[in-house]
């Protein structure tokens, strides 16, 4: 949840402060995997594997959603 929470003040000061749009949610949910990446590696044991794979499993769902998205889009471009 924190890495969810980071990822969003991240973006939302990238939209604030810089005028970037934020075009699609995974622009928050890609960050998010690497935060939990990075902080897993702080962690030991147990509590470690648990977060490497809640990133890796994020991750997937996320860029199997990301293709979901996108083939409607190029379809229309057809």
């Amino acid at each position: 949840l924190a890495a969810i929470c980071w990822a969003m003040w991240n973006c939302r000061n990238r939209a604030t402060f810089e005028h970037k749009k934020l075009r699609t949610p995974f622009v928050v949910v890609f960050p998010a995997c690497g935060y939990m990446n990075y902080w897993a590696g702080l962690m030991e044991g147990a509590d470690r594997e648990a977060m490497e794979r809640g990133a890796k499993m994020l991750k997937t769902n996320a860029a199997t959603m990301m293709r979901i998205c996108a083939a409607p889009a190029e379809a229309a471009m057809d």
